[in-house]
């Protein structure tokens, strides 16, 4: 048995929440994609999917509201319960969840993770920006909810990844397809207690990285210090994945940066980094630079550790003057070069290396925010957690 005096990585069965496919007008077109990967075209188009898609939930609209903005998704989540559009599974369970998208596949569980405030097995390995943990948490305490799972990985998974693959070779209790059927979404419930308890033990043996959701569980800490006395504060909302077994994809975040031009990047980047013309590739750890007609491209000549992105924001936007809460982050490149103009710069960056995350993460040495993007991610509405 683990000892109770230390941490240890716990993930418990939950009654979660769906929607009933009678009452939709299919289950994945009420699936979102993470609030934080939300683009404008793409909350138009899932808004206009079906009335009861979860974007409408994750992201409160009119800002100009201030708190009362949350005030909306809170009345209509409460009303889709009313109208019995979402039920809550009868008896606890951990949710098995399998989506497949091409070649690429994100198979885990779902359930409610004990929160570590001392980061001792649930470790992040990014920062967070205050105003966006300050947006999750005071959408969690309106809707009273964990809308969307942060997504954590561990390694060798051993007894609780078997315990995975032997509910995923049963029926599914519940499927769904988004993007026009390319995307395949499955899900088991596990809810016998000598399985529960072998997961149980082994996840006690290990530690997780928070792949994707920093913000939220953030805010799920906030949350359990503001109301430390009330059931439910202590876990929050996630997906475990084995990456051993189930690999994840690990991607860049670029960057937008108004008021920076390509004058200012070949005039004051600092002694230790090359400037080269062009969009130079091949060049191991490059960040590349446009205002949308011309490239330059940054490159060390220290031979450095750190992730790249971290020496952006320690050495590069310093040195070019950048003020950083003026910066806009796009996972998509082609988001990130729509907006490049003669005065607002895209930055192109290429993704950390896992062992440099992991080394990070385990240091405890946090990276600058968005500074990975890890994948596949879970859709959103496929399962969520009430208080």
């Amino acid at each position: 048995m683990p000892d109770s005096r230390r941490s240890v990585l716990r993930l418990d069965p939950l009654r979660a929440w769906r929607f009933v496919a009678g009452k939709v007008s299919a289950l994945g077109a009420v699936t979102s994609p993470p609030y934080d990967v939300l683009e404008p075209a793409i909350v138009r188009r899932l808004t206009d999917s079906d009335l009861h898609n979860m974007v409408r939930l994750i992201l409160p609209r009119d800002p100009e509201l201030g708190s009362g903005r949350y005030d909306e998704p809170a009345r209509r989540l409460a009303g889709w319960q009313d109208a019995g559009v979402v039920v809550q599974d009868p008896r606890p369970a951990l949710y098995v969840y399998e989506q497949q998208l091409g070649s690429a596949v994100l198979c885990g569980l779902v359930g409610s993770l004990s929160l570590d405030p001392a980061r001792r097995v649930v470790l992040p390995h990014e920062d967070v920006m205050p105003h966006w943990v300050d947006d999750r948490l005071k959408l969690m305490e309106a809707t009273d909810a964990d809308l969307e799972p942060i997504l954590l990985a561990y390694a060798d998974g051993g007894a609780a990844s078997d315990a995975v693959d032997a509910a995923r070779a049963g029926e599914p209790w519940v499927e769904a397809e988004t993007q026009n059927g390319t995307a395949l979404h499955r899900i088991w419930r596990i809810e016998d207690p000598a399985v529960l308890a072998t997961i149980s033990d082994e996840l006690s043996k290990h530690e997780a990285l928070i792949a994707d959701g920093h913000h939220r569980y953030a805010a799920y800490l906030e949350r359990q210090k503001r109301e430390p006395g009330r059931q439910g504060t202590s876990v929050g909302l996630a997906m475990l994945v084995d990456h051993s077994r189930h690999p994840l994809t690990l991607d860049p975040i670029h960057r937008v940066i108004p008021g920076l031009d390509l004058a200012t990047v070949g005039s004051r980047t600092p002694a230790g980094w090359q400037v080269l013309p062009g969009r130079v590739e091949g060049v191991p750890d490059r960040i590349a630079v446009t205002d949308g007609s011309s490239w330059v491209t940054v490159r060390s000549t220290a031979g450095q550790e750190a992730p790249t992105v971290s020496m952006l924001h320690g050495e590069l936007l310093p040195a070019w003057g950048v003020i950083e809460e003026d910066i806009t982050f796009h996972h998509a490149l082609a988001d990130a070069l729509a907006l490049a103009g003669p005065h607002q710069a895209a930055v192109e960056l290429t993704a950390p290396r896992m062992d440099q995350v992991l080394r990070s993460a385990a240091q405890g040495v946090v990276m600058p925010q968005k500074a990975t993007s890890f994948g596949p991610k879970p859709r959103v509405g496929l399962l969520f957690r009430t208080l």
